[in-house]
Parts: C-alpha cells; structure tokens; sequence
C-alpha cells in the first residue's frame, strides 16, 4: 500500500512531492493553512511586509552582479549582464508589484532603497571574500532523501563554489515610530548570535548534508557582515548532523500525522497545536482565505 496517496490533499489538492527546509521550519498549524490549503501560485501572493521583499531585493541584485550561473527551474542561466543599475531596477520593479501591507509598510518600502544599496555592497564584499576567484553558481537545487520519508527534501543554495557554500541572511533595517509623533526612522539591526533564529542552522545544515562542502552562515546589514564557519561549534559535523537529524525527524513526524488522519486535514488540525495568532510573524498578514480557512478548521476568528 502507497502511502503517498494521503498526501494529495495537500498543496489545495495538488498534492505535496517534497519537503524544503523552509517548509519544516514553520509550526504544523502554519504549514496545514499554508501548504495544505494553498497552491503555490496563492502562496506567492500571500501579503508580505518590506523586510522579505527587501532580502530579496538585495540577494537577487548580488546573485546577479557576482555569480556566473543562475539556476531556475531546470534551467541554467548565464549571468552575462553586469550593469548594475539595470540589474537593481528589474528587481526594485519585481517587489514593486506587490503592494505594501499597511501605511508604515508603504513608508519602509519607499525609503528603504539607500539601505538597500548598502547591503547589496556589503553582501558582495563578503561573497568575494569567501569565495575568492572561484565561479560561483547561484540558486542550485539540491535533493536529501533519508530513508526514513516518503519524499524527498529539497532546498536551493544561495552561493556555492566547487568547495564552499554559502547561506545568506539578509537583515533589513528595522522601522522604528519616532516618540510622540506620527513619524518613522530607520534602525540598523545589530549582527550578533541574537540575529540568528535556530532554523539557520538547520537549513545550513541540510546543505551541508547535500553536499559535503564547506559551510558558511552570513548575516548582513548596511553596515557590515558576520561570517559563522566550520571553526564555530554551531558548525562543527557532528552539530550540524544533530540539526539535519532535528529537521529530518520534524518532518517524518508530520508524515506519520497525516498518514494517520489519511490525509484529512480537518483531522490533522484536531491533533495539532492551534495557530498562535500572536505570534510576531507566523499570523500578522492573513488573507480573507486564510482567515476562513483558519476559522473551518480551529473554529477561532482571525
């Protein structure tokens, strides 16, 4: 018996084919409403503040200007163009389609484009720096498959060379209201161990595991950046195992769950936790669908 077939309510009845570090990075109540009843075409339209857009803005602007290939889909890119005005202002046009969430986000959005110049700067100055004169391949996808899951594991790498891979955290300057007025300035966030939440070293990781290079976690601002390496304890093999073992045994436990509700998805919220709607990111810009769909199922309004 294919237990697979439990898994094609997923993805608004698409069907779900594999996992992704991101994915198994959410609590389960966040990936049943999201990935359970959305598709991905409704996933990359869910309202998104400026912080992501932003990491994106400057990723994609430093992928291009740095890396020889890119990898979309199953195809591999050339990167030829390397003027960087055309290159930021395709993608400042692609975030621009999105409006912004709320007035203060609309604020951020507009002021944001300094900030964002500086991190793209300080995002290429550490790429050149780890990665040297090696060619760098950007967006590539990698494939985990343990024995003990039924799908695979899939994640994309930000920068690779033939010996190192790097994991990118973009940390967009935080919006700050000024005291006593209606105003808002921008506060440069600090690069320290707080910066980093516990899932990066999950992801990095995963990577690691795929390809057995060396690993390294990049935080970058404005300002300046912070490199972890393999001399940090975070990124000693055997952590590093201990964290790809966390995401794996995660991921076989979700599996189990929903092998157990046979797919049903009603069911797979009654024995899961209910979604924390104060939570200071998971649940702050629903949909009116994800706001229904989260009211069908844990009978709470959102």
């Amino acid at each position: 018996m294919s237990y697979k077939k439990y898994f094609d309510t997923l993805n608004n009845g698409k069907g779900l084919d594999h996992w992704s570090p991101s994915s198994s990075s959410m609590p389960l109540a966040k990936f049943n409403l999201n990935y359970g009843h959305h598709d991905g075409e409704e996933r990359s339209m869910f309202p998104m503040q400026y912080k992501p857009r932003f990491g994106n803005l400057v990723n994609n602007t430093a992928q291009r200007m740095e890396c020889e290939t890119l990898f979309y889909k199953d195809k591999t890119i050339t990167l030829t163009n390397r003027n960087y005005d055309e290159v930021f202002g395709k993608e400042l046009d692609d975030i621009n389609k999105y409006d912004p969430v709320d007035d203060k986000d609309a604020y951020a959005r507009e002021h944001m484009i300094e900030y964002a110049h500086r991190t793209i700067d300080q995002t290429r100055k550490v790429v050149k720096e780890l990665c040297g004169k090696n060619k760098i391949t950007s967006e590539r996808y990698v494939m985990n498959k343990p024995k003990k899951l039924l799908h695979d594991i899939i994640g994309r790498i930000d920068y690779e060379t033939d010996n190192v891979f790097i994991e990118l955290k973009t940390k967009p300057p935080s919006i700050v209201k000024k005291k006593g007025k209606d105003e808002y300035y921008f506060k440069t966030q600090t690069l320290n161990d707080d910066a980093v939440f516990p899932d990066y070293w999950k992801q990095v990781a995963f990577y690691w595991k795929c390809t057995g290079k060396k690993p390294f976690l990049v935080l970058v601002n404005d300002k300046e950046y912070l490199i972890y390496d393999d001399t940090h304890a975070a990124l000693y093999d055997d952590h590093l195992e201990y964290q790809y073992n966390l995401m794996v045994n995660k991921i076989y436990n979700w599996e189990q769950m929903i092998i157990y509700c046979k797919g049903d998805l009603q069911k797979l919220a009654d024995i899961s936790e209910p979604p924390d709607l104060n939570h200071y990111f998971h649940y702050k810009y629903l949909t009116d669908k994800q706001r229904k769909t989260i009211k069908q199922l844990w009978r709470i309004d959102a």
